[in-house]
């Protein structure tokens, strides 16, 4: 333990580069090298020509980052989109957000993919038992399935030791400023029970945090029909329970056959912090007409078996995956007129994903596969009645099938011993149904069920050039896509007529793409103590897809084209100066907007939405910066210290909002005190700077209310740490 945490690296790409675990060798201020497994076989980081972010479960501890949720803050270029608790987030790469449809991020666990049609939210994931997080910047449509359009993050859990007995578990206690106080457990362990052969792991985690945000109750006023404060409010509200536990379990009968089986089960009852009418004073305050009616609980069970066998040349992969998945989401927000609304989600979905990787010695190298999906998603709304002003009750009613079949490869060959060219291509369909029914009032109203096929072919193009294992060019060109989606025709239907969108809603919102051109360098500096990685990419997003709001009504579209350049930039450094001092700085600058708008968007939303305006959910600036230095205070005792700091500029937000997303700082810091090889006391504070501005906000004309998601107050905290 002493030496993962004692003047350690962080194993970070903090944007597109990484550091492994601090060398024990003479030469100590020489940063390691770090292995990934992004392209489908185990590679150096420095070797990969693709702008990738890796994050170890070192780092992830000593930031107090207990989800993925948290650890948008510290990858520049990613952003918060919409979220309506303390657990939902919908995370974008680069200026690709997900507004409707399907997600534009692909999210693995392991190599297990978390996806079903429509799915709005990253997965709920602890980070205990965790080895390291990838985040593969651009689109990753010729290796990678569902939802890779704009990039992939993969989740990478530690595997069993075969050979030894580990363990480790961290209890924390938490309390917000003005707040509730919370705490947590995390706890994994590795059993071997064969040796060398079979091993077990299991990985546990829980955590309650309290509620910081007061609610003020609202009623209608008779003499005014209007809604009005009704009695006090309550007080810390917003409070978040988690619970997560993940088996895996490791069997290698010989060297060349390994089997792996995987589940992983969630369940997250938490508190809404999105509110209509929100005031983000001290304290923050929301309107809602019952706060005992306003919760969103999800669960979901994964499962995966994963066989591999080495024929020496060419190592063959199967994975096969079902994820089932259930929420529920209920409020009674002003808006709705104090209604109870329900929103329910019952999603089922089966993957196979069967591959082939060459380890032949000469130049020649490929990776090739099938994948198929079939998943079903069941879409349940219900709005309570309200006798006295004869509103009936509306229960709406969809199911999604998606039946989905890809061919994929990519061919790499050394034409040289400096340079490498590589071609991917990927086939893809997607067949959907959607069946639909409303129920108003008692009375049925079927719908006729709509059905279409969605396809696609994905290519990439890359050019690699290493004068020397310290420098790396490369060039990458690579197109996603993502499946189209249905308008109810309950949805088309609810338009008011004087709208222009009424006469144009479309029954099927087509397939949008994405050409992503990026030229980037990894560079190692310094006799190995920098590490500097770069890249410029530009985007070009077509027929992007959208929501258009008038009032409360929500309808799909294509808004139209987005373009626009970035650059990502970090650098890692262990100055040899100043020994045990490790420090990343990573930025991200990004000017994607609408360099066209659809005639019947332009039309509807005027003043309020026009070419030229930037990406909701795109920062077009964000940093982060982490210092961290570890020191041995006497023979038994060692110190550690970590200041990382954060930043991202203010954007808009949402479509047609007339807010924006505030400007986020953020500043955390943790100092441990480690006691011999086991055991670790740490105290920590998260936000110190209280940061409140809105992550996420919808406001203007075009809007029943303001809706605003605001981040978690400053937190104050101590953890005990124990590893074996």
């Amino acid at each position: 333990m002493k030496k993962q945490l004692i003047g350690s690296v962080l194993v970070a790409l903090l944007t597109i580069g990484g550091v492994g675990q601090r060398s024990a060798a003479a030469d100590d201020n020489v940063i390691e090298e770090v292995v990934v497994t992004a392209q489908k076989r185990e590679q150096s980081l420095q070797d990969v020509p693709l702008a990738i972010q890796v994050t170890d479960g070192d780092f992830l501890d000593r930031n107090n980052i207990k989800s993925l949720r948290e650890a948008v803050n510290f990858i520049p270029g990613a952003a918060q989109g919409e979220a309506l608790s303390t657990e939902q987030t919908r995370i974008q790469l680069r200026g690709i957000p997900q507004i409707v449809g399907d997600p534009t991020l692909g999210y693995y666990i392991g190599d297990t993919p978390f996806y079903f049609p429509l799915m709005l939210w990253a997965p709920v994931v602890r980070t205990s038992g965790l080895e390291r997080i990838e985040v593969v910047k651009g689109p990753q449509s010729t290796l990678y399935g569902n939802g890779a359009m704009g990039g992939v993050l993969r989740v990478i859990p530690k595997q069993p030791d075969l050979e030894e007995f580990d363990a480790a578990i961290n209890v924390g206690f938490t309390s917000i400023e003005e707040g509730e106080d919370g705490h947590y457990g995390d706890a994994s362990v590795s059993i071997p029970l064969v040796e060398g052969k079979a091993g077990l792991r299991v990985s546990a985690g829980m955590e309650k945090t309290g509620g910081w945000i007061d609610v003020q109750p609202h009623a209608i006023n008779f003499a005014t029909f209007a809604y009005e404060p009704s009695g006090p409010p309550r007080e810390d509200f917003g409070e978040n329970d988690v619970t997560d536990y993940r088996v895996q379990l490791l069997v290698e009968p010989t060297d060349k056959l390994s089997l792996e089986f995987m589940v992983q089960h969630n369940e997250s009852e938490t508190s809404p912090t999105g509110f209509v009418g929100i005031d983000t004073d001290d304290p923050p305050t929301s309107t809602d007409a019952t706060p005992s009616l306003t919760f969103d609980n999800t669960d979901y069970d994964l499962y995966s078996g994963k066989i591999s066998y080495d024929f020496e040349s060419v190592t063959v992969t199967s994975v096969f995956t079902q994820l089932d998945y259930e929420e529920l989401w209920q409020s009674s927000f002003i808006s709705n007129f104090g209604l109870p609304s329900a929103v329910a989600y019952d999603a089922d979905s089966f993957s196979n994903e069967t591959r082939l990787v060459s380890n032949f010695d000469g130049p020649f190298q490929f990776v090739a596969g099938i994948y198929y999906v079939d998943a079903e998603v069941e879409v349940l709304i219900d709005v309570a009645e309200f006798p006295l002003l004869m509103v009936p009750r509306i229960l709406s009613t969809a199911s999604i099938e998606s039946e989905q079949k890809s061919v994929f490869g990519e061919v790499t060959y050394d034409l040289n011993d400096q340079w490498t060219a590589l071609v991917g291509l990927r086939w893809f369909e997607d067949d959907r149904t959607v069946a639909e029914n409303d129920n108003i009032g008692g009375f049925p109203i079927p719908y006729p069920t709509s059905e279409d096929t969605f396809d696609s072919v994905n290519p990439r193009f890359n050019l690699s050039y290493m004068p020397d294992e310290n420098r790396h060019y490369y060039f990458n060109a690579a197109k996603g896509f993502r499946s189209g989606i249905f308008n109810g025709v309950s949805s088309c239907a609810s338009i008011p007529a004087m709208s222009p969108l009424a006469a144009a809603c479309p029954a099927t919102v087509d397939s949008d793409e994405l050409w992503s051109y990026e030229i980037g360098t990894k560079q190692t500096l310094a006799d190995g103590a920098v590490i500097l990685d770069a890249s410029l990419y530009y985007q070009d997003w077509t027929d992007v897809q959208g929501a258009a709001r008038l009032g409360t009504i929500t309808t799909s579209f294509q808004l139209g084209d987005v373009d626009g350049f970035g650059i990502d930039l970090g650098l890692t450094w262990r100055p040899e100066a100043v020994p045990g001092l490790n420090l990343i700085v990573a930025a991200n600058w990004n000017n994607l907007e609408f360099s066209s708008l659809d005639p019947v968007i332009e039309s509807a939303m005027g003043p309020f939405f026009s070419e030229g305006d930037d990406v909701p959910g795109t920062p077009p600036w964000s940093a982060s910066i982490s210092a961290l230095y570890g020191w041995q205070i006497s023979d038994t005792i060692g110190g550690d210290l970590l200041v990382s700091y954060s930043h991202k500029d203010g954007y808009s937000a949402s479509v047609g909002s007339l807010d924006e997303a505030d400007t986020q700082s953020y500043l955390n810091m943790r100092f441990s005190l480690l006691f011999g090889e086991n055991f670790a006391v740490s105290l920590f504070g998260n936000n110190l700077t209280d940061e409140d501005g809105s992550l996420f906000v919808q406001s203007g004309p075009l809007y029943a209310g303001d809706l605003k998601t605001i981040p978690t107050p400053r937190e104050f905290g101590i953890e005990l740490s124990y590893q074996m």
